[in-house]
């Protein structure tokens, strides 16, 4: 060997006690140059090596502001979780929020400032000379054409960007693709305000959205799935109250897919559809006690009859509609979802306030006072005014924070952006912005800096740096501008000095230092504020007289309308550089890595496509390549497409991948401030065709699916008694039973970690499927806390995937006029007593623990594969590559990715079987901490990573020796069944069926 490690340097790093860290090179035999070793003789009171701290912050994937608890270890973050403090997220956490940890670690983050040189090439400067740079320019534009882009920072940093800006006689702009300025300029047209208001959806008896995706996109999905759960979630012994939910819009989404019934109404005309609904409510004198006479007769032109035929359902269902929302006593009405953002978006909205008006919803389940903070964003209007300054020449500089309009407002945008004198990103990656800008000043990532955001009122959250940051030489925005001032405090002072006033409000009397202190430890300040009376205003009374009018989409009147919508994953885009995003199987179509067009199956039939062949998508304002993906769940008129993709810059995961959905939409603001986002398309056939990369648990066609998940009308569970299994299969002959019983016991007969209950755990879980949405959270929890490896977008193509955890998605009706529905499950090992994979293992690696569990051995693992053929639940993955291997072709933590994986995971090599063990590193850091406690392990004491970010608490984990832990008290409900139970594998997986409300004739 050319090198080698010397002797004397081997023992001086063996002698190091505790866990400090040693940089090891490359080591000759000659003389080495002088290093500190210094060990962790005293630890810092907040790191205790082995051990993780929590540290609270908030999220800042999108604007709905949720708490966060980071988890570090021995100096690094490796895990986030919901902060249970938080009003937001109440404890829970998203597939993006999770994903927000590959951010701080992402391997193409720009690690120093960078300047266009002479020849057009970003090179590294130094902050001294960048700051000189930035300081001339602004000086030199006196006051005039200066603009200063950012996304929503409704908080400090925003309050120091309004003043700077104003200092430099510039202008601020914020700019959210997704803004919502349909709900905003629909609630003002309705009440006089463009506030977003709380939306009390726990307690309502029945939920109408007209396109507004509460589940997936829309404001705070996460605290809205709580909430349906809440209203939607079966329980027994409410005799049947379930909420029922009723979805309107021309596309099957993640929302739609969860309702009771989808109304598949033409694009545009879901404000119609709201207005018939009210002047039934209104005629027969169902709702609240209103000006009657006056607003039944503004809605007289709006009759189920009129509306009908452009709705494009009978007017029959629109009258039962009616009654079933106003008899509720308890409905609510949402809409202005971004995929529902049409010419006439506001006009829906409006219609839909009405109609909880007239049915008492306003101020019992709609509630202003408590408003969202997108209230305070632009309108998209004020970006279009930016970008035609800069077209005419008018912008000499223009700053860009937390937003990339480069990949959001296409080729109109940069047409504009080469007549701006001076372009400066503070991107931390190299987005299509920042790849365009004449200076780049990489700022810190949230998980690294302070800050704070006003999500909604009442809600102060704070962000603090929960780890030092990963490249030395980046800094936060808010030092620079303070910098540029000539001011020498830092971020953190002025933060300081902002929160003086939430003290003076909130501080209770304690000195600032200490409230400062525990508002930091909570992870902010949670207020609550009154509720605010609306009464409906004179723009309203235009809403109802109007005549019944379809929406004018741009492009030829024959063409089918498109409607591009949020992706529940990568969103506008800025989760696309995520590879745990970009992994993640889209909810409804189950594609990862690249976009699609959705065409319904009669469409698809009379263009001669199939699932995989591409279209050209061609519209007034571009024009796309996207692949199809047929499906029932949308209208035969309609194509839509998801954002998201498409990216020529933001990093190795997102670039050079599909098409950009924004290519197709006007860059121009409608009639009430916002953009469109459906358009008239002419599509026509390439020949080519692709295999669509989709998950392994996606049965494509009709039907199925009945043995995995199962559905029960209301009616029927609302009347199921205890300890009435009508799903139970029987397992055994009566002559075996006796003897497969001693069995069982015998398998747990002794504890190892404290003999407190005399035998053995048995560890269970139990997932109701009457609560779970689809959302994916928990697929995305499980690769963070597992080491789960991403293997690409070919070797997801071939079904090699390593989730341990997936989403499965089955249609059901279709045929014949019957509805069409979809129903999804959580599939991951069922831990079965009686596990097919385990006697077939040659060498021993899949083994039967005493507490149930089915472990694997990946040390004894060869690779065999028996185990995966013997498995009838298809959980068991193969490692084909070392996804570790630094440099390879599938590496999946290129550095410094890595330092995102879990210590108390091994990270598996190629060759080997892997496999769901219910988190078993959770189970014995437990137990061991019960051990150390000398007490037994409660029930809520380990929770698996699922269960912990579902934000519908749909998966329970607990011991099903325990009868009183709520795992084993719903493994008894009635609805509960295991997974192909005549197969008698004994699974540990109880599954509670899905309870529908029948749609009646």
């Amino acid at each position: 060997m050319s090198e080698g490690m010397n002797r004397r340097r081997f023992l001086t790093v063996l002698g190091v006690t505790g866990g400090g860290a040693a940089a090891l090179g490359a080591c000759g035999v000659g003389a080495e140059p002088a290093q500190k070793l210094i060990p962790y003789l005293v630890q810092p009171d907040e790191q205790v090596p082995g051990m993780a701290t929590l540290y609270a912050t908030t999220c800042r994937e999108c604007a709905a502001g949720c708490g966060l608890h980071a988890k570090v270890r021995e100096g690094r973050v490796i895990k986030l979780e919901g902060n249970p403090e938080s009003p937001v997220n109440r404890g829970r956490l998203c597939a993006r929020g999770q994903a927000g940890l590959q951010g701080v670690y992402n391997p193409d983050r720009v690690t120093d400032p960078l300047a266009r040189n002479a020849q057009g090439v970003l090179e590294k400067i130094s902050w001294d000379d960048a700051l000189k740079q930035l300081g001339a320019k602004v000086k030199a534009a006196g006051g005039k054409g200066i603009v200063f882009v950012t996304g929503l920072e409704a908080g400090s940093f925003g309050d120091l960007v309004d003043e700077w800006t104003h200092a430099v006689g510039g202008k601020h702009v914020t700019y959210e693709p997704f803004a919502f300025e349909a709900l905003r300029e629909g609630n003002r047209l309705a009440f006089g305000t463009g506030a977003i208001p709380s939306y009390d959806m726990a307690n309502a008896k029945y939920i109408l959205s007209f396109g507004a995706d509460f589940l997936d996109t829309w404001l705070s999905p996460v605290g809205y799935q709580q909430a349906f759960a809440q209203a939607h979630g079966f329980d027994g012994r409410r005799d049947g109250a379930m909420a029922k939910f009723v979805f309107v819009g021309p596309r099957m989404s993640l929302t739609a897919m969860n309702a009771d019934e989808w109304v598949a109404a033409a694009p545009g005309t879901e404000g119609l559809l709201a207005l018939a609904l009210a002047e039934v409510i209104v005629r027969e004198r169902l709702g609240a006690a209103v000006d009657t006479g006056r607003v039944q007769a503004l809605l007289a032109r709006h009759t189920p009859q009129a509306v009908a035929g452009a709705v494009g359902i009978d007017a029959a269902v629109i009258e039962r509609l009616a009654r079933e929302f106003a008899k509720s006593k308890a409905g609510l009405a949402v809409a202005g979802g971004m995929a529902a953002h049409y010419p006439n978006g506001a006009e829906i909205v409006a219609a839909v306030n009405i109609l909880n008006h007239v049915a008492g919803a306003i101020g019992k389940t709609v509630v202003f006072g408590p408003n969202q903070s997108l209230e305070t964003a632009s309108p998209f209007k004020q970006m279009a005014d930016v970008v035609t300054d800069m077209q005419a020449g008018k912008v000499s500089v223009l700053l860009v924070h937390g937003a990339n309009p480069g990949h959001s407002l296409g080729g109109a945008f940069w047409q504009a952006w080469a007549k701006v004198g001076y372009k400066v990103s503070f991107s931390s990656y190299l987005d299509e912005s920042a790849s365009g800008a004449d200076l780049v000043l990489p700022d810190l990532h949230p998980l690294e800096q302070w800050n704070d955001s006003r999500p909604r009122a009442g809600v102060f959250a704070l962000q603090q740096p929960v780890m030092q940051q990963v490249f030395p030489n980046t800094r936060q925005t808010g030092d620079v501008l303070l910098t540029l001032t000539g001011k020498s405090d830092t971020f953190k002072d002025y933060l300081q000095g902002r929160w003086k006033t939430v003290h003076a409000r909130y501080g209770r009397g304690k000195p600032f230092a200490e409230f400062w202190t525990d508002s930091v430890q909570h992870g902010g300040v949670y207020g609550d504020v009154p509720a605010q009376a609306v009464r409906l205003g004179p723009d309203a009374a235009g809403i109802m007289a109007g005549a019944p009018a379809e929406p004018a989409f741009d492009g030829a009147a024959g063409d089918p309308v498109l409607v591009a919508f949020p992706s529940m994953a990568l969103y506008d885009g800025r989760g696309a550089n995520k590879s745990w995003l970009q992994e993640l199987p889209d909810p409804v179509s189950k594609i990862a890595w690249h976009a699609w067009v959705e065409v319904h199956p009669d469409t698809a039939a009379k263009w001669s496509v199939t699932d995989g062949d591409f279209l050209v998508l061609q519209s007034p304002h571009g024009s796309v390549r996207a692949p199809v993906a047929v499906t029932l769940g949308i209208r035969p008129d309609v194509l839509a497409i998801p954002t998201g993709q498409g990216h020529t810059a933001y990093g190795r995961y997102a670039r050079d991948r599909s098409f950009n959905a924004f290519d197709l939409l006007s860059a121009g603001a409608n009639a009430y401030g916002g953009r469109t986002f459906a358009v008239r398309v002419s599509a026509h056939t390439t020949g080519e065709h692709r295999f669509l990369a989709t998950s392994s648990g996606d049965p494509r066609g009709l039907g199925g699916g009945e043995e995995i998940i199962r559905v029960l009308p209301l009616a029927e569970a609302a009347h199921l008694a205890p300890g009435e299994h009508p799903g139970e299969h029987e397992e055994f002959p009566a002559y075996a039973a006796p003897a497969v019983a001693a069995w069982e016991k015998a398998q747990h007969e002794r504890a190892w970690l404290g003999d407190y209950a005399g035998t053995h755990p048995r560890w269970g879980m139990a997932i109701d499927l009457a609560k779970c949405t689809g959302c994916s959270a928990c697929v995305t929890a499980c690769y963070a806390e597992n080491n789960l490896a991403t293997v690409g977008e070919e070797l997801f193509q071939r079904h090699r995937q390593m989730s341990w955890m997936r989403i499965e998605r089955y249609w059901r009706g279709g045929e014949h006029g019957e509805p069409v529905r979809g129903v999804v499950s959580p599939m991951l090992c069922q831990q079965c007593e009686l596990a097919p994979c385990e006697p077939v293992c040659p060498v021993f690696a899949a083994y039967h623990t005493p507490d149930g569990l089915n472990a694997q051995v990946y040390n004894r693992c060869v690779g065999t594969r028996y185990c995966a053929n013997n498995c009838a639940y298809k959980v068991r993955y193969f490692n084909w590559y070392n996804f570790a291997e630094v440099g390879g072709e599938y590496e999946a933590w290129p550095s410094p990715l890595d330092w995102q994986l879990n210590p108390d995971v091994t990270v598996r090599e190629k060759g080997v079987m892997e496999k769901c063990t219910f988190c078993v590193q959770r189970i014995r850091g437990a137990q061991h901490q019960a051990r150390l406690g000398d007490r037994p392990v409660q029930d809520g004491d380990i929770t698996p990573a699922c269960a912990q970010s579902c934000p519908s608490d749909a998966i329970v984990f607990g011991d099903l020796h325990d009868k009183t832990s709520r795992v084993a008290q719903l493994s008894e409900d009635p609805r509960g069944y295991h997974v192909f139970e005549a197969l008698n594998t004994k699974p540990a997986i109880t599954y509670l069926a899905r309870v529908v409300h029948e749609t009646e004739a």
